[in-house]
């Protein structure tokens, strides 16, 4: 923010201020993305669809919910030109598709600052207030192309496994799947990839291999209703979880991640994957095979190193083109998470350590 505010006004657009007010509320700072908005409207700067999308993500963030449905009112009668209406007249089926999956939308946890208790009440009152939004925004459904984007698909199935709707959201996205064709662009395959995943862990069993020959069917479903797809090193790791209520979650975690390589290409093998295989592994006390796991996790870190240093070094091989270069990076390429990863791997092999330190014989010389 500091140095968007030190570059001159010339160089300030509602695309620079778009990206710091959805970094902004990404990190749950409300209070800088108001004032981010504000500063935007001293400047004179017109707002577009997407600051519109992030107003009414700011409004639902922060619980102002019934605000941000009229703040979707009125854009959409700006839009279109119209003169304002009655207020207790509902919503009409012209709201623009991407202001609409924003009211999808629900405060998160901890996101404010006050602490609300929440008893069976509460907890039953938020599903009933829940399925009425649900029950509004489906009345509201806008007009929708022939090619739905996946994220339409996603933030609905969401929405339906919420309310209690699994076995709609199930039939929707196995229609939807049917229909796909051939070829998918690699944006596309990851948000379909999500809805997934996002019905692999929404399973109401309890963790053990019931749970985990569950996933597994619902995973080789839908790859079966849409070859296009391949499952990623995400598919995996939803699958070893379901393993740790298991007495031999060691050995079945890595008698699975051995037959998806077989079948799948070394490539579904991360380090996230590889970790919740030293971890399942040290549950069982199989020191041998989280040994054997650390050996091959050391062993892609220097290689992802050499590679790093070669880049700079030399340059990018497959150098993105001008077109992709104007374009902004997804905020994954930004914030990878590495520091997070880094500290989970230093825990698990300080953990390690300690293990094999209790297994070493007092008696043993330490020549």
């Amino acid at each position: 923010m500091n140095y968007h505010f030190h570059c001159p006004k010339a160089f300030r657009s509602a695309r620079s201020y778009n990206f710091l007010i959805n970094l902004a509320i990404r990190h749950a700072a409300f209070g800088t993305a108001m004032r981010l908005l504000l500063a935007m409207r001293e400047e004179l700067i017109p707002p577009n669809m997407e600051t519109w999308k992030l107003i009414v993500r700011w409004l639902v963030r922060t619980g102002r919910w019934d605000e941000a449905q009229v703040r979707v009112s009125h854009i959409t009668r700006r839009l279109l030109g119209r003169q304002p209406e009655s207020s207790n007249q509902t919503h009409h089926r012209t709201i623009p598709l991407p202001l609409w999956l924003e009211l999808f939308g629900s405060q998160k946890r901890g996101a404010l600052r006050y602490y609300v208790r929440s008893g069976p009440k509460d907890i039953a009152g938020h599903e009933k207030c829940t399925m009425f939004r649900y029950q509004i925004l489906m009345r509201a459904l806008p007009l929708l192309t022939p090619e739905i984007h996946p994220r339409v698909i996603l933030i609905l199935s969401r929405t339906m496994i919420g309310t209690g709707h699994r076995e709609l959201a199930y039939s929707m996205i196995s229609s939807y799947l049917k229909n796909l064709p051939s070829r998918i662009r690699p944006c596309h395959r990851r948000t379909i990839l999500s809805i997934v995943h996002l019905h692999m862990y929404t399973l109401p069993i309890k963790q053990g291999l019931s749970r985990h020959f569950a996933q597994r069917r619902i995973l080789f479903d839908f790859l079966s209703v849409c070859p296009s797809i391949k499952p990623s090193p995400m598919s995996l790791f939803l699958l070893l979880g379901s393993l740790r209520g298991s007495r031999r979650c060691g050995t079945l975690a890595l008698r699975c991640l051995r037959k998806f390589r077989e079948q799948w290409g070394p490539h579904i093998e991360s380090g996230m994957v590889r970790r919740r295989v030293v971890d399942l592994a040290l549950k069982e006390g199989r020191l041998d095979a989280a040994e054997d796991i650390l050996q091959r996790e050391r062993m892609a870190r220097r290689l992802k190193r050499g590679w790093k240093l070669q880049t700079e070094v030399l340059g990018d091989p497959c150098p993105r083109t001008l077109f992709k270069d104007q374009r902004r990076r997804p905020l994954r390429n930004y914030f990878g998470h590495e520091g997070v990863e880094n500290r989970r791997w230093s825990l698990l092999e300080k953990k390690f350590l300690r293990m094999k330190e209790r297994r070493r014989p007092k008696n043993q010389p330490l020549l």
